[in-house]
């Protein structure tokens, strides 16, 4: 079943991380879709429950890019939360 997940990256130091992140992200089998937030620092991921989960993707980023991902509540994400959890 297809599930979503929004993360907060530890870090976005420069403008290429996010693009860079999401490549990371749609090359992980079952990561169907990637869309990355700028202003709000966020990454909302659609993936298939059954191929992968939250914590693979999780720590695929944190072992390819050393960063850590937050998951986000996607419903109550603002970018003000965003700064707080993920300072640039």
């Amino acid at each position: 079943m297809e599930k979503h997940v929004t993360l907060n990256p530890s870090r976005i130091g420069c403008p290429s991380i996010p693009g860079t992140m999401k490549g990371i992200l749609l090359s992980i089998k079952g990561v169907k879709k990637v869309t990355v937030y700028y202003d709000s620092r966020a990454l909302d991921i659609i993936y298939e429950d059954s191929e992968v989960s939250p914590q693979v993707i999780i720590n695929t980023i944190g072992q390819e890019m050393g960063l850590a991902l937050e998951v986000a509540d996607a419903k109550n994400l603002t970018p003000q939360d965003v700064s707080q959890t993920c300072p640039m």
